[in-house]
């Protein structure tokens, strides 16, 4: 058996099964291991951030949505790095980001009403991505320049310092919304296309538009 199919084998044998969700069908029956960014003291970040190893075979991509059979909770692929031995990938490194906020992307459609009051209203339509309707993110303080202390909660900090990790086949632009599940408003106010390839990083404010 080669190095690349032993690996595989004891990936299957100890790793964690995951499914990537895909609009066109999940992916599922592979393995993978995993274990917390060993080199970050802050809480967050460790608990936020996972280093991982994947099969050479791999069907994971960049800006994909991974979700942890066992424990249920759902990642984006942020890196994915082969590691080569004589000519030939025998398995993947990456970086994952959690996701701890689900929800759907909104877009004015450019149509409106007015309410009981007179006020004007906006229509929205939903934008859809690789994983269909429901777009899964990670929100945090921004990640360069200021970091959260030892026991300090998202809510503490001020909304408008806020960024949200959206996978790029979404689309996102500015003056979108984002509704989280749990039913908060954010208003896209700008967009980062850069940092990362297939991850938007985008800053966000509460949205009070109507």
């Amino acid at each position: 058996m080669g190095t690349k199919e032993s690996i595989k084998k004891g990936l299957i044998s100890a790793g964690t099964s995951y499914t990537v969700k895909r609009l066109s069908g999940d992916v599922s029956g592979e393995y993978l291991d995993f274990e917390p960014n060993a080199q970050v003291t802050k809480p967050f970040i460790r608990e936020f951030f996972i280093e991982t190893l994947m099969p050479y075979d791999t069907t994971i991509r960049l800006g994909d949505v991974v979700k942890f059979d066992t424990t249920g909770d759902y990642y984006l692929a942020m890196h994915k790095t082969a590691s080569i031995l004589k000519n030939a990938i025998i398995l993947n490194d990456g970086v994952f980001y959690k996701a701890n906020v689900s929800g759907e992307l909104l877009r004015p459609s450019g149509e409106g009403s007015f309410n009981s009051d007179y006020r004007q209203t906006t229509s929205w339509e939903i934008i859809s991505g690789e994983t269909g309707s429901v777009c899964y993110a990670l929100q945090t303080e921004p990640l360069h320049g200021i970091e959260l202390q030892s026991g300090q909660e998202l809510g503490d900090i001020g909304i408008e310092n806020h960024e949200l990790y959206i996978p790029s086949s979404f689309g996102v632009r500015i003056n979108d919304r984002y509704q989280t599940a749990s039913g908060e408003y954010y208003k896209i106010n700008s967009v980062k296309k850069r940092r990362f390839p297939e991850i938007d990083t985008v800053l966000i404010e509460e949205d009070t538009r109507f």
